[in-house]
């Protein structure tokens, strides 16, 4: 039996330094730390210059919260009984810490390098904000990871779920604050997606633990591809008593045997002796541990497109029943989930064309995923663009090859990777910016074609959208044009 807040409480009267304090983990650990925890002598350290940069910094960080909520939080941080550390001093004194909070992409800023390793090498120890919330929560604890997939694999399991399911993690849009994660009930239920920066250096401890797929991203994150692979793998193998797997993912389903807590195996059908979801005959079938399989729905309840949101609500599924939940009484809620902003989002529709906005494929594989799923009966007008991640653009290549009748390019590393892989099998039109991309999508599209932003890069949003109208304001434009 673990207690919760037994890591919190070997901190107690350490040496605390937070790294990185203006940005959404930073905001979490100080307050709780050094406000609702009662923690002395924390050190902040933020490379920002000064306190006008510092707010500058936050406010980019931290889009989570309405603007009045967001000026609020700023300034309590700013009274925080905390010794600020920014600019020139930044990182000073951390030779002297014994805890070192910091991001999880600490290790791609060169400012942090190689203070932070050299502070390790001493004997400080390194955390995350993750590491505080897998130890307050009193509940049941949910981790998602993969490749791609696992914001909305995420999404899914707390509509699944219902009302009162807590959720936190990656994605800055749903933060929860660890003091409210330490007040939780001991029946609550956490989400918490888990990126491959969190399981870098560490385990992170999960009651169910979700790996939606393995596929190369993130190799500079990491150095080699075995290195990615076995951070994935940190979070099924430190599952205490669930790990939901894709079996029919050829990397993930390499590495089931290895695992020591229950394996639900996700899209092939579960043998007498196994768990696991899968689609027979148009109908969702689940096996839960040691019972018969049980017909959940119909597929076509699901109203995503693609056959990866199929994959990703049998893992769902698979983890909402591992949870605690009836599988048949799941179905209902199964068709009112309407999936996520960014993900295959139609933005608009104008005589019979319509504009999606996929901005969260920003890997090859999620891409492919995105241009088969629109292209379900549709044609293409594919934009892409950005920088590359040491991606295998084949894949993606073949959908554009398969699926669009024209694909608009904006510059880019990724870009010019993509257009090698694609070759001469679709028309290229390269532009340098995107208001004309999509003024040149709008005379090529013909009704039944769908112009899909999946740009299958890294950078496209900041490269090409932000500090701009949005990319719904922009199609909006060119379509009243």
């Amino acid at each position: 039996m673990r207690t919760p807040g037994a890591l919190l409480e070997e901190l107690r009267g350490q040496r605390v330094h937070v790294v990185g304090a203006s940005g959404a983990e930073g905001l979490a650990l100080l307050l709780f730390l050094a406000e609702s925890a009662g923690f002395e002598g924390v050190v902040a350290h933020d490379f920002s210059g000064d306190d006008r940069g510092f707010a500058r910094s936050f406010r980019r960080a931290n889009p989570a919260w309405p603007r009045a909520e967001r000026e609020a939080l700023l300034k309590r941080l700013r009274t925080l009984p905390v010794a600020f550390r920014l600019g020139a001093d930044y990182l000073s004194g951390l030779e002297e810490a014994d805890v070192v909070f910091a991001s999880q992409n600490w290790f791609n800023y060169p400012s942090n390098l190689p203070a932070i390793p050299d502070a390790v090498a001493r004997g400080a120890r390194l955390l995350g904000v993750v590491d505080l919330a897998m130890d307050l929560f009193p509940g049941l604890r949910i981790g998602v990871t993969g490749s791609n997939g696992k914001s909305t694999t995420s999404a899914m399991i707390r509509h699944l779920l219902g009302d009162g399911v807590m959720q936190g993690g990656n994605d800055r849009s749903a933060q929860v604050s660890l003091q409210d994660l330490r007040d939780a009930p001991a029946g609550a239920r956490l989400i918490w997606e888990v990126s491959n920066r969190h399981l870098r250096d560490r385990t992170v401890p999960v009651d169910v633990a979700v790996l939606t797929n393995i596929t190369a991203n993130h190799i500079d994150d990491h150095g080699t591809w075995e290195a990615y692979v076995a951070a994935k793998l940190r979070l099924v193998r430190g599952a205490s008593a669930h790990a939901v797997v894709t079996v029919t993912d050829p990397e993930s389903s390499r590495h089931v045997d290895s695992l020591a807590a229950q394996v639900w195996g996700v899209g092939r059908r579960a043998g007498a002796d196994q768990a696991g979801s899968w689609i027979e005959d148009g109908r969702i079938r689940l096996r839960a541990p040691g019972q018969d399989p049980v017909d959940v729905a119909p597929i076509s309840a699901l109203k995503l497109p693609g056959e990866h949101n199929r994959t990703n609500l049998l893992s769902a599924l698979c983890a909402a029943v591992a949870a605690g939940s009836d599988p048949q009484a799941l179905a209902p809620r199964i068709a009112t989930f309407g999936g996520l902003a960014g993900r295959l989002e139609r933005v608009a529709e104008q005589g019979g064309v319509r504009w999606i906005w996929d901005i969260q494929a920003t890997t090859a594989p999620a891409a492919e995923a995105g241009i088969r799923a629109e292209g379900e009966g549709r044609r293409l007008l594919l934009l892409v663009g950005g920088d590359d991640k040491g991606m295998d653009y084949r894949g993606m290549a073949d959908a554009a090859a398969e699926h669009a009748d024209a694909v608009l390019a904006l510059p880019g590393s990724g870009t010019d990777a993509f257009l090698g892989a694609l070759g001469d099998r679709v028309p290229v039109h390269r532009h340098d910016a995107l208001d004309a991309a999509l003024a040149h999508a709008r005379s090529l599209a013909r009704p039944g074609t769908s112009v899909l932003c999946s740009p299958g890069c890294a950078f496209f949003f900041s490269r090409f959208v932000d500090g701009g109208p949005s990319f719904a304001r922009r199609v909006a434009a060119v379509l009243a044009s």
